[in-house]
This record gives structure tokens, C-alpha cells and sequence, in this order.
């Protein structure tokens, strides 16, 4: 055996080390380790939550958007009614208006002898007259004017003679509840042929109603005269001269030419104390001095 072939020759020895250092290094790992796993667990939980979140919170104003345009509807279609009332408002046309006691009568001592604008913030007997138990603080709205049927078939003999109970005609508007929803809401309750109508809820969940009257302060002689009417030369405008308040003021024989209606609502009824308030007002055509009612 030469030189060359001893050099060579590998050591049994060192064999078995270098085979001992090859079992010694790791084999590549293989999928995810569980480390990385719980942080990708975390990971998507915390977008599920950010997610989740968001969607609650969209549905939530989706939710109390429509809940706002649903209210808003109500009080729209509230606001028709109730300047269809204002207009006709203390209008019997060329008949002699109801005497106090003819009012009282139908609408249990809701006016008082003072009172010639024939509507009230008075009804004594507003449960069992209308089958509505008004809320504690709640004014009714009390207003009376001649029939339709009359109106539209009057003849020129009947005026300047007393309306009958049957051809007077009215409404009420309160806040309260009935006996068969114990929630509040605003009601109106027609008066026609001598008979109350059942309740109308007007608008749902409203806890409290306040008004505002605005009265003409002008007098008879700030009116045009015929003279000047039936001339070519017109009258100069007159200016606005308005008297405010939350009550009614006996001290003017016409009712109010401007009535406004502010409604308490609570859109998520009982679940919380969010309220909203909404305006509503009507002008009231036989408020105005120098409008004749004897139309």
C-alpha cells in the first residue's frame, strides 16, 4: 500500500462523528408553529371586532335615520290637519256664532264667558268626553267652526240666525292615552253631528305639546275703509303688528292669527329620554282684523 493511499484513508473513527453532527441539525420545520398561530388567532379577531363594530354602528344610524324620517312623515301629515282646522277656525259664515253655553254644552265647560275667540286650552272632562286621559301638564286644544254640510248648502235666509248644535263642528288636540295604547302620543278628536269621533293618533311617543299665539293688534279703524276699497286708489299695506304669547288673551274678540304647536317627541319611547321637538304653524284666517267673517 502506497503513501498516498494511507493519506486518504478516512479514520473510522471521525466517520462516526461526522455521521453523530449530521443527526444533530435540525430538520426544516414543516407548516406553522403555534406561536404563529394564536397571533393570527388575535389577529382576526381583533378585524372581526373592528368589523363587527362597524356594521353595528352603520345599522344603528341606518336605524335611527329611518325612525327620523318616519316621525318627520308624522308630523308633515299632523301639520296638514291641523292648519286644515286653523282655517276654518271661529268661520260661521254668515251666521250668528254659538252662544257660551252652546259650546259648553258639547264641550263640558271648555269656555269660559270671556272667551269670544271660540277656541280653549280647557277640557275639564277630556277622558270621558273623548276617551283620552291627557298627560300630567298637557293642554288640550280645543277650536269649533260651522260644518261642512252646513257650509256648502247654507242659504242667504239663514244668515244672521243662530247655528244649531248638529251644524257646529270642531276637533281637539291632545297629548295623552288611551285605553288601548298606554304609550303618550298626540290625538285629535273630530266633533261633528253632535258626536265626538274615536281618538286619531296623529303622531306616536310625544310626551309633551306647548303653544304660541300670535294676535293682531291692529283695530277697525286701522282697516281700509269701503270707500277707499271700492276706489281705484289702493290702501298702503299695513304694517305687522303682533302681540306673542303661551296663553290665550281674552282681552281680543278674534282668535289668534297665528297659532304655533310644539310637540315633544321621544323617538325611542321608553327605552331612553332622547327627545325631539318639532314646530309646527298655522295661520288663522278670522284672526285677522280687518278679514270680515261674515263671508
Amino acid at each position: 500500500m502506497n503513501t498516498t493511499d494511507k493519506n486518504t484513508k478516512i479514520d473510522p473513527i471521525m466517520k462516526i462523528v461526522k455521521i453523530t453532527n449530521l443527526k444533530q441539525i435540525p430538520r426544516r420545520q414543516q407548516g406553522f408553529s403555534l406561536v404563529e398561530l394564536m397571533v393570527a388567532t388575535a389577529i382576526s379577531i381583533i378585524v372581526l371586532m373592528a368589523a363587527s363594530s362597524t356594521f353595528l354602528t352603520t345599522y344603528k344610524l341606518k336605524e335611527q335615520v329611518k325612525t327620523r324620517i318616519s316621525y318627520e312623515q308624522d308630523v308633515r301629515n299632523a301639520a296638514n290637519v291641523i292648519r286644515s282646522d286653523m282655517r276654518q277656525l271661529a268661520d260661521f259664515s254668515c251666521m250668528n256664532p254659538p252662544s257660551t253655553s252652546q259650546l259648553n254644552s258639547i264641550f263640558e265647560n271648555a269656555f269660559s264667558g270671556k272667551n269670544k275667540q271660540f277656541l280653549s286650552t280647557e277640557l275639564p272632562m277630556a277622558s270621558s268626553s273623548i276617551a283620552v286621559e291627557p298627560v300630567t301638564g298637557s293642554r288640550p286644544l280645543v277650536l269649533t267652526y260651522i260644518s261642512d254640510k252646513l257650509a256648502n248648502s247654507i242659504l242667504s235666509s239663514q244668515c244672521q240666525t243662530n247655528i244649531d248644535d248638529k251644524d257646529i263642528s270642531g276637533a281637539v288636540y291632545v297629548v295623552g292615552t288611551t285605553q288601548f295604547d298606554r304609550d303618550p302620543g298626540f290625538y285629535r278628536v273630530s266633533y261633528s253631528n253632535k258626536t265626538f269621533s274615536a281618538p286619531q293618533l296623529i303622531v306616536r311617543n310625544v310626551t309633551a305639546v306647548n303653544y304660541h299665539f300670535d294676535y293682531d293688534d291692529h283695530t277697525a279703524n286701522d282697516c281700509p275703509s269701503e270707500a277707499s276699497a271700492a276706489s281705484n286708489t289702493p290702501s298702503p299695506p299695513l304694517d305687522a303688528n303682533i302681540t306673542s304669547t303661551t296663553d290665550l288673551d281674552f282681552k281680543y274678540e278674534k282668535p289668534p292669527v297665528l297659532i304655533g304647536v310644539t310637540l315633544t317627541v321621544r323617538p325611542n319611547g321608553t327605552n331612553d329620554n332622547t327627545t325631539i321637538n318639532y314646530e309646527i304653524n298655522a295661520s288663522v284666517r278670522q284672526g285677522e282684523v280687518c278679514v270680515s267673517s261674515k263671508i
